[in-house]
Protein backbone atom coordinates (compact mmCIF):
# COMPACT_ATOMS: atom_id res chain seq x y z
CA UNK A 1 0.00 0.00 0.00
CA UNK A 2 2.55 1.84 0.68
CA UNK A 3 4.50 1.82 -2.20
CA UNK A 4 1.13 2.27 -4.36
CA UNK A 5 0.74 5.44 -2.65
CA UNK A 6 4.59 6.69 -3.16
CA UNK A 7 3.77 5.42 -7.33
CA UNK A 8 0.20 7.79 -7.07
CA UNK A 9 2.37 10.55 -5.80
CA UNK A 10 5.13 10.46 -8.29
CA UNK A 11 3.05 10.35 -11.51
CA UNK A 12 1.23 13.25 -9.88
CA UNK A 13 4.26 14.93 -9.66
CA UNK A 14 5.40 14.14 -13.03
CA UNK A 15 1.78 15.77 -14.44
CA UNK A 16 2.34 18.84 -12.05
CA UNK A 17 5.54 19.33 -13.49
CA UNK A 18 4.97 18.74 -16.98
CA UNK A 19 1.56 21.00 -16.86
CA UNK A 20 3.58 23.95 -15.35
CA UNK A 21 6.43 23.52 -18.01
CA UNK A 22 3.59 23.24 -20.82
CA UNK A 23 1.50 26.07 -19.50
CA UNK A 24 4.30 28.27 -17.81
CA UNK A 25 8.09 28.00 -19.00
CA UNK A 26 6.68 27.00 -22.55
CA UNK A 27 3.24 28.85 -22.34
CA UNK A 28 3.75 32.01 -24.55
CA UNK A 29 5.17 29.85 -27.61
CA UNK A 30 2.72 27.37 -27.35
CA UNK A 31 -0.13 30.22 -27.51
CA UNK A 32 1.60 31.35 -30.79
CA UNK A 33 1.45 28.08 -32.56
CA UNK A 34 -2.09 27.75 -31.64
CA UNK A 35 -3.16 30.83 -32.94
CA UNK A 36 -1.41 30.66 -36.24
CA UNK A 37 -3.49 26.97 -36.32
CA UNK A 38 -6.50 29.46 -35.69
CA UNK A 39 -5.82 32.50 -37.21
CA UNK A 40 -4.76 32.90 -41.27
CA UNK A 41 -4.19 36.10 -43.21
CA UNK A 42 -5.68 36.32 -46.86
CA UNK A 43 -3.95 38.49 -49.31
CA UNK A 44 -6.86 40.90 -51.16
CA UNK A 45 -5.90 41.77 -54.52
CA UNK A 46 -6.90 45.38 -55.71
CA UNK A 47 -8.33 45.82 -59.04
CA UNK A 48 -6.08 47.25 -61.49
CA UNK A 49 -6.23 50.71 -63.17
CA UNK A 50 -8.08 50.62 -66.33
CA UNK A 51 -6.55 51.95 -69.56
CA UNK A 52 -8.37 54.41 -72.09
CA UNK A 53 -7.60 55.79 -75.69
CA UNK A 54 -8.04 59.37 -75.93
CA UNK A 55 -11.42 59.20 -76.92
CA UNK A 56 -12.23 57.34 -73.51
CA UNK A 57 -12.20 54.27 -75.41
CA UNK A 58 -11.75 51.30 -73.10
CA UNK A 59 -8.07 49.44 -74.22
CA UNK A 60 -8.06 47.12 -70.41
CA UNK A 61 -10.36 46.15 -67.55
CA UNK A 62 -11.24 43.45 -65.12
CA UNK A 63 -13.49 40.69 -65.22
CA UNK A 64 -14.43 38.35 -62.49
CA UNK A 65 -13.19 35.41 -61.73
CA UNK A 66 -13.08 32.80 -59.97
CA UNK A 67 -10.03 31.16 -58.62
CA UNK A 68 -8.24 27.74 -56.77
CA UNK A 69 -5.87 27.83 -54.04
CA UNK A 70 -4.66 24.63 -51.83
CA UNK A 71 -2.58 25.50 -48.44
CA UNK A 72 -0.76 22.47 -48.56
CA UNK A 73 -0.19 23.11 -44.59
CA UNK A 74 -3.82 21.99 -44.35
CA UNK A 75 -3.76 18.98 -46.49
CA UNK A 76 -2.96 15.37 -44.68
CA UNK A 77 -3.67 13.12 -47.60
CA UNK A 78 -1.82 14.86 -50.78
CA UNK A 79 -2.70 12.02 -53.44
CA UNK A 80 -6.74 11.97 -52.18
CA UNK A 81 -7.14 15.51 -52.93
CA UNK A 82 -5.38 15.49 -56.04
CA UNK A 83 -8.10 12.54 -56.95
CA UNK A 84 -10.83 14.49 -55.89
CA UNK A 85 -9.73 17.85 -57.77
CA UNK A 86 -9.33 16.53 -61.02
CA UNK A 87 -12.79 14.81 -60.68
CA UNK A 88 -14.48 17.67 -60.11
CA UNK A 89 -12.80 20.41 -62.29
CA UNK A 90 -10.80 20.01 -65.95
CA UNK A 91 -7.19 19.43 -64.45
CA UNK A 92 -5.17 16.32 -64.39
CA UNK A 93 -3.79 14.75 -61.08
CA UNK A 94 -0.12 14.80 -62.52
CA UNK A 95 -0.07 18.98 -63.10
CA UNK A 96 -1.66 19.41 -59.63
CA UNK A 97 0.93 16.67 -58.23
CA UNK A 98 4.14 19.09 -59.88
CA UNK A 99 2.30 21.94 -58.84
CA UNK A 100 2.24 20.82 -55.39
CA UNK A 101 5.97 19.90 -55.64
CA UNK A 102 7.73 22.80 -56.65
CA UNK A 103 5.21 24.95 -53.81
CA UNK A 104 8.34 25.30 -51.48
CA UNK A 105 6.04 27.80 -48.78
CA UNK A 106 3.23 24.92 -47.30
CA UNK A 107 1.37 28.10 -45.54
CA UNK A 108 1.06 30.03 -48.56
CA UNK A 109 -1.68 29.31 -51.14
CA UNK A 110 -1.06 27.56 -54.53
CA UNK A 111 -2.97 28.94 -57.22
CA UNK A 112 -4.41 25.17 -58.60
CA UNK A 113 -6.11 26.78 -61.11
CA UNK A 114 -7.43 29.96 -62.47
CA UNK A 115 -11.23 30.99 -64.48
CA UNK A 116 -13.13 28.33 -63.40
CA UNK A 117 -16.35 27.95 -64.86
CA UNK A 118 -19.58 28.14 -62.69
CA UNK A 119 -20.25 24.92 -63.00
CA UNK A 120 -16.55 24.07 -61.53
CA UNK A 121 -16.86 26.55 -58.76
CA UNK A 122 -20.57 25.34 -58.03
CA UNK A 123 -18.67 21.71 -57.72
CA UNK A 124 -16.36 22.96 -55.73
CA UNK A 125 -18.58 24.84 -53.36
CA UNK A 126 -20.80 21.82 -52.96
CA UNK A 127 -17.87 19.78 -51.79
CA UNK A 128 -15.68 22.18 -49.77
CA UNK A 129 -16.01 20.23 -46.61
CA UNK A 130 -14.40 16.69 -47.81
CA UNK A 131 -11.42 19.14 -49.32
CA UNK A 132 -9.28 19.83 -46.61
CA UNK A 133 -6.78 22.97 -47.33
CA UNK A 134 -8.98 24.30 -50.40
CA UNK A 135 -9.68 27.65 -50.80
CA UNK A 136 -12.30 29.19 -53.58
CA UNK A 137 -11.49 32.63 -54.01
CA UNK A 138 -13.28 35.53 -55.89
CA UNK A 139 -10.97 37.90 -57.74
CA UNK A 140 -10.91 40.06 -60.87
CA UNK A 141 -8.78 39.21 -63.90
CA UNK A 142 -7.25 41.35 -66.79
CA UNK A 143 -9.10 41.80 -69.69
CA UNK A 144 -8.28 43.55 -72.92
CA UNK A 145 -11.69 44.51 -74.82
CA UNK A 146 -10.07 45.54 -78.24
CA UNK A 147 -8.11 42.11 -78.90
CA UNK A 148 -5.10 42.68 -80.75
CA UNK A 149 -5.57 45.95 -81.36
CA UNK A 150 -2.46 48.56 -79.56
CA UNK A 151 -1.53 45.45 -78.12
CA UNK A 152 2.23 46.33 -78.74
CA UNK A 153 1.44 50.12 -76.88
CA UNK A 154 -0.93 48.46 -73.99
CA UNK A 155 1.16 45.24 -73.31
CA UNK A 156 -0.33 42.36 -70.75
CA UNK A 157 0.08 41.28 -67.11
CA UNK A 158 1.56 37.97 -65.30
CA UNK A 159 1.91 36.40 -62.05
CA UNK A 160 5.32 38.36 -60.50
CA UNK A 161 8.02 35.77 -59.62
CA UNK A 162 9.96 34.82 -56.72
CA UNK A 163 12.43 36.37 -57.99
CA UNK A 164 10.37 39.68 -58.53
CA UNK A 165 9.06 39.48 -55.18
CA UNK A 166 12.74 40.45 -53.53
CA UNK A 167 13.19 43.59 -55.64
CA UNK A 168 12.12 46.91 -53.83
CA UNK A 169 9.49 47.87 -56.55
CA UNK A 170 7.42 44.76 -55.91
CA UNK A 171 7.53 44.81 -51.78
CA UNK A 172 4.20 44.64 -50.58
CA UNK A 173 3.28 41.96 -52.82
CA UNK A 174 2.78 38.01 -52.53
CA UNK A 175 3.35 35.20 -55.00
CA UNK A 176 -0.03 35.58 -57.09
CA UNK A 177 -0.02 39.17 -57.91
CA UNK A 178 -0.64 40.15 -60.98
CA UNK A 179 2.13 43.01 -62.29
CA UNK A 180 2.80 44.82 -65.79
CA UNK A 181 5.24 42.43 -68.10
CA UNK A 182 5.26 44.69 -71.13
CA UNK A 183 3.93 47.89 -73.03
CA UNK A 184 1.91 50.38 -70.30
CA UNK A 185 1.17 47.77 -67.99
CA UNK A 186 4.52 47.49 -67.60
CA UNK A 187 6.06 50.99 -67.91
CA UNK A 188 3.34 52.46 -65.00
CA UNK A 189 2.62 49.52 -63.54
CA UNK A 190 2.84 51.10 -59.99
CA UNK A 191 0.10 53.29 -60.81
CA UNK A 192 -2.18 50.64 -62.42
CA UNK A 193 -2.01 48.10 -59.80
CA UNK A 194 -2.86 49.88 -56.73
CA UNK A 195 -1.93 48.46 -53.16
CA UNK A 196 -2.81 44.74 -51.55
CA UNK A 197 -5.64 44.43 -48.84
CA UNK A 198 -5.52 42.05 -46.36
CA UNK A 199 -8.52 40.07 -44.47
CA UNK A 200 -7.74 37.83 -40.97
CA UNK A 201 -9.91 34.82 -40.62
CA UNK A 202 -10.25 31.88 -38.28
CA UNK A 203 -10.62 28.93 -39.67
CA UNK A 204 -10.73 25.32 -38.51
CA UNK A 205 -9.40 22.06 -38.86
CA UNK A 206 -9.44 21.61 -42.42
CA UNK A 207 -8.35 25.52 -42.89
CA UNK A 208 -11.73 26.30 -44.20
CA UNK A 209 -12.80 29.87 -43.28
CA UNK A 210 -15.25 30.30 -40.34
CA UNK A 211 -15.25 34.15 -39.93
CA UNK A 212 -13.54 37.21 -40.20
CA UNK A 213 -11.75 38.48 -37.51
CA UNK A 214 -10.27 41.99 -39.60
CA UNK A 215 -10.37 43.78 -42.64
CA UNK A 216 -8.07 45.96 -44.24
CA UNK A 217 -9.80 46.89 -48.26
CA UNK A 218 -7.08 47.06 -50.73
CA UNK A 219 -6.73 50.08 -52.83
CA UNK A 220 -7.76 50.17 -56.53
CA UNK A 221 -4.97 50.93 -58.83
CA UNK A 222 -5.38 54.43 -60.94
CA UNK A 223 -6.49 54.63 -64.69
CA UNK A 224 -4.67 55.97 -67.35
CA UNK A 225 -5.69 57.57 -70.38
CA UNK A 226 -3.62 57.33 -73.11
CA UNK A 227 -2.43 59.44 -76.52
CA UNK A 228 -3.87 56.97 -78.72
CA UNK A 229 -6.93 57.56 -81.17
CA UNK A 230 -7.73 53.72 -81.32
CA UNK A 231 -9.94 53.90 -84.42
CA UNK A 232 -6.52 55.48 -86.38
CA UNK A 233 -4.73 52.60 -84.44
CA UNK A 234 -7.14 49.65 -86.09
CA UNK A 235 -7.00 51.60 -89.89
CA UNK A 236 -3.24 51.66 -89.57
CA UNK A 237 -3.06 47.76 -88.24
CA UNK A 238 -5.53 47.20 -90.93
CA UNK A 239 -3.15 48.73 -93.70
CA UNK A 240 -0.42 46.56 -92.63
CA UNK A 241 -2.37 43.78 -93.33
CA UNK A 242 -0.24 40.38 -93.68
CA UNK A 243 3.23 42.40 -94.10
CA UNK A 244 6.04 42.68 -90.97
CA UNK A 245 6.24 46.51 -90.64
CA UNK A 246 5.02 49.59 -88.01
CA UNK A 247 3.03 52.82 -88.42
CA UNK A 248 3.84 55.70 -86.51
CA UNK A 249 1.82 59.23 -86.37
CA UNK A 250 2.09 61.93 -83.46
CA UNK A 251 1.45 65.50 -83.01
CA UNK A 252 4.80 67.22 -83.05
CA UNK A 253 3.34 69.98 -81.02
CA UNK A 254 3.25 68.23 -77.91
CA UNK A 255 4.48 64.72 -79.05
CA UNK A 256 1.32 62.82 -78.15
CA UNK A 257 1.57 59.47 -79.99
CA UNK A 258 -1.85 58.90 -82.15
CA UNK A 259 -0.83 55.72 -83.62
CA UNK A 260 1.85 53.22 -82.70
CA UNK A 261 1.29 49.87 -84.95
CA UNK A 262 3.33 47.15 -85.38
CA UNK A 263 2.67 43.75 -87.04
CA UNK A 264 2.60 41.02 -86.66
CA UNK A 265 1.21 41.78 -83.46
CA UNK A 266 -0.66 39.26 -80.31
CA UNK A 267 -3.82 39.11 -78.36
CA UNK A 268 -2.68 39.94 -74.94
CA UNK A 269 -5.74 38.26 -73.58
CA UNK A 270 -3.70 35.14 -74.41
CA UNK A 271 -0.70 35.94 -72.77
CA UNK A 272 -2.45 37.52 -69.58
CA UNK A 273 -4.91 34.18 -68.75
CA UNK A 274 -2.49 31.10 -68.67
CA UNK A 275 -0.24 31.37 -71.34
CA UNK A 276 0.53 27.59 -72.38
CA UNK A 277 4.06 26.13 -73.10
CA UNK A 278 3.11 25.32 -76.76
CA UNK A 279 1.27 28.49 -77.71
CA UNK A 280 4.50 30.08 -75.86
CA UNK A 281 7.17 28.56 -77.87
CA UNK A 282 4.92 28.92 -81.10
CA UNK A 283 5.28 32.68 -80.38
CA UNK A 284 9.19 32.64 -79.44
CA UNK A 285 9.71 30.89 -82.74
CA UNK A 286 8.18 33.19 -85.10
CA UNK A 287 10.69 34.22 -87.40
CA UNK A 288 8.78 37.12 -87.82
CA UNK A 289 8.88 37.91 -83.98
CA UNK A 290 5.33 38.85 -82.73
CA UNK A 291 6.88 40.58 -79.86
CA UNK A 292 8.89 42.74 -80.80
CA UNK A 293 7.97 46.23 -81.40
CA UNK A 294 8.58 46.93 -84.75
CA UNK A 295 8.15 50.85 -83.98
CA UNK A 296 10.03 51.46 -81.04
CA UNK A 297 12.87 48.47 -81.11
CA UNK A 298 13.33 47.54 -85.01
CA UNK A 299 16.75 49.39 -86.30
CA UNK A 300 16.10 50.21 -89.90
CA UNK A 301 18.39 52.44 -92.87
CA UNK A 302 15.89 55.14 -93.15
CA UNK A 303 16.77 55.50 -96.99
CA UNK A 304 15.82 58.71 -98.50
CA UNK A 305 14.17 59.78 -95.51
CA UNK A 306 17.44 60.86 -94.26
CA UNK A 307 18.46 63.27 -97.19
CA UNK A 308 16.52 65.73 -94.73
CA UNK A 309 19.56 65.40 -92.69
CA UNK A 310 22.09 66.07 -95.13
CA UNK A 311 20.08 68.66 -96.33
CA UNK A 312 19.70 70.92 -93.04
CA UNK A 313 23.49 70.25 -93.02
CA UNK A 314 24.52 71.29 -96.70
CA UNK A 315 22.51 74.41 -95.30
CA UNK A 316 24.04 75.39 -91.70
CA UNK A 317 27.02 74.70 -92.79
CA UNK A 318 27.20 76.91 -95.96
CA UNK A 319 28.54 74.19 -98.01
CA UNK A 320 24.84 74.97 -100.30
CA UNK A 321 22.24 77.28 -100.33
CA UNK A 322 18.61 76.58 -101.56
CA UNK A 323 19.21 77.54 -104.95
CA UNK A 324 23.00 75.95 -105.70
CA UNK A 325 22.61 73.97 -108.79
CA UNK A 326 24.00 70.28 -109.17
CA UNK A 327 23.99 68.08 -112.08
CA UNK A 328 22.30 65.03 -111.95
CA UNK A 329 23.18 62.59 -115.22
CA UNK A 330 22.20 59.19 -113.61
CA UNK A 331 25.84 58.25 -112.29
CA UNK A 332 28.84 59.34 -109.58
CA UNK A 333 31.95 58.35 -109.78
CA UNK A 334 34.02 57.93 -106.35
CA UNK A 335 37.54 56.47 -107.70
CA UNK A 336 37.12 53.10 -109.62
CA UNK A 337 33.79 53.07 -108.29
CA UNK A 338 30.22 54.17 -109.87
CA UNK A 339 27.00 55.04 -107.80
CA UNK A 340 23.89 55.56 -109.78
CA UNK A 341 20.57 57.08 -109.28
CA UNK A 342 17.45 55.65 -108.87
CA UNK A 343 16.59 57.46 -112.22
CA UNK A 344 19.10 55.90 -115.02
CA UNK A 345 19.13 58.93 -117.30
CA UNK A 346 19.31 61.03 -114.10
CA UNK A 347 17.38 64.78 -113.35
CA UNK A 348 19.36 67.34 -114.76
CA UNK A 349 20.53 70.43 -113.14
CA UNK A 350 18.56 70.24 -110.15
CA UNK A 351 18.93 72.60 -106.72
CA UNK A 352 18.15 71.81 -103.29
CA UNK A 353 14.28 72.11 -103.32
CA UNK A 354 14.28 70.05 -106.86
CA UNK A 355 16.54 67.50 -105.54
CA UNK A 356 14.39 66.98 -102.08
CA UNK A 357 10.98 66.60 -104.42
CA UNK A 358 12.98 64.46 -106.46
CA UNK A 359 15.09 62.38 -104.50
CA UNK A 360 17.84 63.03 -106.43
CA UNK A 361 20.42 60.08 -105.31
CA UNK A 362 23.33 62.16 -106.90
CA UNK A 363 22.65 65.46 -105.28
CA UNK A 364 23.14 63.99 -102.05
CA UNK A 365 25.80 61.87 -103.10
CA UNK A 366 28.10 65.05 -103.74
CA UNK A 367 26.43 66.74 -100.43
CA UNK A 368 27.55 63.98 -98.42
CA UNK A 369 31.23 63.85 -99.67
CA UNK A 370 31.35 67.51 -99.49
CA UNK A 371 30.50 67.54 -95.77
CA UNK A 372 32.39 64.01 -94.77
CA UNK A 373 30.93 61.65 -92.37
CA UNK A 374 31.44 63.40 -89.24
CA UNK A 375 29.86 66.33 -90.24
CA UNK A 376 26.58 64.13 -91.31
CA UNK A 377 27.01 62.55 -87.75
CA UNK A 378 27.24 66.01 -86.17
CA UNK A 379 23.63 67.02 -87.87
CA UNK A 380 21.69 63.00 -86.86
CA UNK A 381 22.66 63.84 -83.87
CA UNK A 382 21.61 67.54 -83.59
CA UNK A 383 18.18 66.21 -84.71
CA UNK A 384 18.34 62.81 -82.03
CA UNK A 385 19.44 60.28 -84.14
CA UNK A 386 21.63 57.41 -82.56
CA UNK A 387 19.92 58.30 -78.95
CA UNK A 388 16.48 57.17 -77.79
CA UNK A 389 13.48 59.01 -78.07
CA UNK A 390 12.92 58.93 -74.12
CA UNK A 391 9.55 57.24 -75.44
CA UNK A 392 7.33 55.93 -72.02
CA UNK A 393 7.40 52.47 -73.44
CA UNK A 394 10.22 49.72 -72.36
CA UNK A 395 12.92 48.59 -74.26
CA UNK A 396 13.56 51.12 -76.25
CA UNK A 397 16.49 51.17 -79.15
CA UNK A 398 18.87 53.58 -79.82
CA UNK A 399 19.68 53.19 -83.44
CA UNK A 400 22.89 53.55 -84.89
CA UNK A 401 24.68 56.81 -86.38
CA UNK A 402 28.02 55.81 -87.50
CA UNK A 403 31.36 58.29 -87.62
CA UNK A 404 34.83 57.56 -88.52
CA UNK A 405 35.19 57.42 -84.03
CA UNK A 406 32.18 54.73 -84.17
CA UNK A 407 33.89 52.57 -86.63
CA UNK A 408 36.91 52.01 -85.55
CA UNK A 409 35.73 51.77 -82.19
CA UNK A 410 32.95 49.48 -82.62
CA UNK A 411 34.64 47.77 -85.60
CA UNK A 412 38.01 48.16 -85.35
CA UNK A 413 38.73 49.85 -89.10
CA UNK A 414 38.60 53.16 -90.87
CA UNK A 415 36.37 55.05 -92.55
CA UNK A 416 35.73 54.94 -96.49
CA UNK A 417 34.67 57.75 -98.37
CA UNK A 418 32.45 55.27 -100.41
CA UNK A 419 30.84 54.25 -97.33
CA UNK A 420 30.18 58.40 -97.17
CA UNK A 421 28.12 58.35 -99.81
CA UNK A 422 25.88 55.65 -98.85
CA UNK A 423 25.41 57.40 -95.38
CA UNK A 424 24.06 60.21 -97.40
CA UNK A 425 21.30 58.29 -98.63
CA UNK A 426 20.39 56.57 -95.16
CA UNK A 427 22.25 53.10 -96.29
CA UNK A 428 25.33 51.42 -95.30
CA UNK A 429 25.82 51.45 -91.27
CA UNK A 430 22.80 54.28 -90.23
CA UNK A 431 19.83 52.86 -88.58
CA UNK A 432 16.91 54.43 -87.08
CA UNK A 433 13.86 53.22 -85.14
CA UNK A 434 10.17 54.58 -87.01
CA UNK A 435 9.66 56.47 -83.92
CA UNK A 436 12.92 58.01 -84.54
CA UNK A 437 12.18 58.93 -88.00
CA UNK A 438 8.14 60.71 -87.22
CA UNK A 439 9.95 62.45 -84.32
CA UNK A 440 12.55 63.92 -86.94
CA UNK A 441 9.63 65.03 -89.32
CA UNK A 442 7.85 66.22 -86.51
CA UNK A 443 10.69 68.57 -85.16
CA UNK A 444 11.13 69.89 -88.58
CA UNK A 445 7.48 70.77 -88.80
CA UNK A 446 7.69 72.39 -85.41
CA UNK A 447 10.55 74.78 -86.32
CA UNK A 448 13.15 72.39 -84.06
CA UNK A 449 11.31 72.16 -81.34
CA UNK A 450 11.05 68.81 -80.08
CA UNK A 451 8.92 67.06 -77.78
CA UNK A 452 9.88 63.81 -76.33
CA UNK A 453 7.20 61.23 -77.65
CA UNK A 454 4.43 60.13 -75.34
CA UNK A 455 1.54 57.48 -75.32
CA UNK A 456 -0.12 58.66 -71.66
CA UNK A 457 -1.73 62.02 -71.60
CA UNK A 458 -3.38 61.94 -68.19
CA UNK A 459 -4.30 59.18 -65.49
CA UNK A 460 -7.04 59.22 -63.00
CA UNK A 461 -7.32 58.85 -59.58
CA UNK A 462 -9.71 56.56 -58.27
CA UNK A 463 -10.15 57.31 -54.98
CA UNK A 464 -11.05 60.84 -55.09
CA UNK A 465 -11.76 60.70 -59.13
CA UNK A 466 -8.75 63.82 -59.60
CA UNK A 467 -7.62 63.87 -63.02
CA UNK A 468 -3.37 64.44 -63.13
CA UNK A 469 -2.23 66.06 -66.69
CA UNK A 470 1.50 64.62 -67.86
CA UNK A 471 2.58 68.02 -68.97
CA UNK A 472 4.63 67.59 -72.47
CA UNK A 473 8.42 67.64 -72.02
CA UNK A 474 10.38 69.91 -74.68
CA UNK A 475 13.40 67.47 -75.47
CA UNK A 476 15.34 69.89 -77.31
CA UNK A 477 15.46 72.80 -79.76
CA UNK A 478 17.44 71.65 -82.54
CA UNK A 479 20.10 74.60 -83.02
CA UNK A 480 20.16 74.51 -86.92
Amino acid sequence: LIFLRLGVVVVLAILLIRMWYIQIVKGEEYAILSEQNRVRMVYLKPPRGLIYDRHHNLLANNIPSFNLYVVLDDVDDRQRLQEDLSALIRVSADDIRVAMAKHNTPRLPLKVKENLTLKEAAAIESNLPQLPGVVLQAETERSYPQGSAAAHIIGYVGEISAQGLKEEQFQGLNLGSAVGKYGVELEYDQILRGRVGHKTIEVDARGHEQRVIQIKEPVPGDDLHLTIDLPLQRLAEGLLEDAAGAIVALDPRNGDVLVLASHPTFDPNVLTRGLTVSHWNQIRHDLRKPMTNRATQGQYPPGSVFKLVVAAGGLESGSISRSTPIECRGRFQMGSRVFKDWRKEGHGLVNLHEGLVHSCDIYFYTLGRQLGIDKLAHYAAQFGLGRRTGIDLPAESPGIVPSSKWKARVLGERWYPGETILVAIGQSYVTVTPLQMATLIGTIANNGLQYRPRVVRKFEKRQDDTLVDIEPFLLDTVPI
